[in-house]
């Protein structure tokens, strides 16, 4: 059952199961506790208590004064009193089932859950077809994980206990439990034939389908409660939540959005708008989320950590660093904002920088080919070619079908003057790769050097494609077909080279994409 919310079921009519009046009652007293019955279901409690009062100096009608009593006095949030009033009238006739049935409810609400429990059974053993003690005594073995001996509880009564949805709440945990998968979609389908049920047990309902598998039927669940009233935040966060454990990216963004809307600074909503937007490659939507977390949260490890690593995605490193510097400060033995500050620090060619800091997680963690990778392509960068040749092998022989580091170690040989094997390395890399544009830029390169025109051009006119804007590979290119003897086409191709822009940095934004994952 959620937390804070009572059964559903009327307590009222529990109170008007009161015993009829004995022949023997004198001519005010049995009225007189009829009347206070009905002046309950009214809500009229000041007059009830009043004809209580008269029945309950007769003793043909004095349990079930006692009985209604206590009924009032739980109306009036008066517990202890009504316990003890109720408990009088069982003393005085144990079979008074409305009785037990409202003092359990008491129990209930004074936190006595194993006298609820028992009170409940006893009702069992006097009236076996009485749903609402079944269904206490199911929602017990369910919290106990005993399925199967809830779910034949309340197989008598099902038709009854279907019409509540802490009933229904009860049947689709067993039947999930269970795998009657297709009672559990009848259950949702019952659910959404109920009316005026709070959100928060339709958010309850669906969140124990989801949890069990049945997504869609969950799903359906709350988009049905969000059309019978305006979503509350839980119920829109749990929506966007259920959206994306179906794979339906687009709608769990929405759905977040519309928790947001309720709830403007709700940091889970927008921490996982903002990762599932990453996720998506939606990078301004994702940046646009960070930015408001880290309004709320300033000096958060996490959202700086998300803010500076979403900045560094789109090359606003002047924004990623500092955010990055301080998260890395705030998590020193955490080897990912380590990892994704060196990231930063390589693509504003702060090498030596970046070193210092992918050096001892290498010595941490040895074993992680991410890590070797890393280091590797910034010895690389630095230009010392031995020494990065010796973590991309690492990294290699700990992972052996990766792109980055056999794609570096392609470039160490050719720098090294070892064309033959760079090129080897280049083609198996492109044999798992084909789009890797920057390989087939490297190969095409080495290909022309070899005088393998035609399959240099094949591999020039691909990472072009893959890579219009890519100035070396048009250059190349251009500078092929002159070799080819295609002096027009070669002076087209040339001037497009220059026409394009040439950004200084593109290397080292290569290698920001490379690093951006996490070890």
């Amino acid at each position: 059952m959620p937390p804070g919310v009572q059964l559903l079921i009327p307590l009222l009519v529990w109170a008007l199961q009161v015993p009829p009046p004995s022949p023997s009652s004198s001519a005010e007293a049995g009225p007189a506790l009829q009347r206070a019955a009905v002046l309950v279901q009214q809500g009229r409690l000041d007059e009830a208590d009043r004809q209580a009062q008269i029945a309950l100096g007769d003793p043909t009608t004095k349990a079930g004064a006692y009985s209604v009593l206590g009924a009032i006095r739980y109306q009036q949030k008066r517990l202890d009193e009504s316990a003890a009033m109720l408990q009088k009238a069982i003393q005085i006739e144990p079979k008074l089932v409305g009785a037990r049935l409202n003092l359990a409810e008491v129990y209930s609400d004074q936190g006595k859950s194993a006298e609820a429990l028992l009170m409940f059974q006893k009702v069992l053993e006097l009236d076996p077809s009485n749903a609402l003690a079944r269904l206490a005594v199911a929602r017990d073995e369910t919290t106990k994980g005993q399925y199967a001996k809830s779910w034949a509880l309340l197989q008598p009564v099902l038709d009854q206990v279907k019409t509540s949805p802490d009933g229904l709440l009860v049947l689709a945990t067993d039947s999930l439990k269970l795998g009657h998968r297709q009672a559990t979609t009848s259950f949702a389908a019952e659910w959404m034939r109920l009316s005026d049920v709070p959100q928060q047990w339709s958010v309850s309902f669906a969140l124990v389908l989801i949890q069990g598998g049945a997504v869609q039927d969950g799903i359906d669940v709350l988009e049905h409660a969000k059309g019978t009233a305006p979503a509350s935040y839980e119920l829109a966060f749990n929506l966007g939540s259920a959206y994306l454990v179906k794979g339906d990216v687009a709608k769990a963004l929405t759905a977040y959005d519309e928790a947001l809307a309720v709830q403007p600074d709700a940091v889970q909503a927008l921490q996982q708008a903002a990762a599932t937007a990453e996720q998506q490659n939606e990078l301004e939507r994702s940046l646009s989320y960070w930015m408001r977390l880290k309004k709320l949260r300033p000096d958060d490890p996490a959202t700086l950590h998300g803010f500076g690593r979403v900045c560094l995605k789109m090359d606003l490193l002047d924004d990623a660093e500092p955010a990055l510097t301080k998260a890395a400060s705030l998590k020193p033995a955490d080897p990912a904002y380590q990892y994704t500050l060196a990231a930063a620090k390589v693509g504003k060619r702060q090498f030596d920088a970046a070193r210092a800091l992918l050096e001892p997680l290498v010595a941490a963690h040895p074993n992680e080919a991410q890590l070797h990778y890393a280091l590797g392509s910034v010895l690389y960068l630095e230009g010392r070619l031995p020494d990065a040749a010796e973590h991309l092998q690492a990294s290699v022989r700990l992972q052996p079908d990766q792109l980055a580091a056999n794609y570096y170690l392609a470039l160490v040989a050719r720098d090294q003057g070892q064309d033959a094997e760079a090129i080897e390395r280049l083609q198996k890399v492109l044999a798992q790769h084909p789009e890797h544009a920057p390989s087939c830029e490297a190969l095409g390169g080495l290909l022309m050097n070899a005088q393998r025109y035609p399959e240099a051009e094949a591999q020039l006119r691909t990472a072009i494609r893959l890579n219009p804007a890519s100035v070396k590979a048009n250059y190349q290119l251009g500078l092929l077909l002159a070799r080819m003897g295609k002096k027009d086409e070669a002076d087209k191709q040339l001037e497009l080279a220059k026409s394009l822009r040439k950004e200084d940095e593109a290397t080292s934004r290569l290698q920001l994409r490379l690093l951006e994952q996490a070890p």
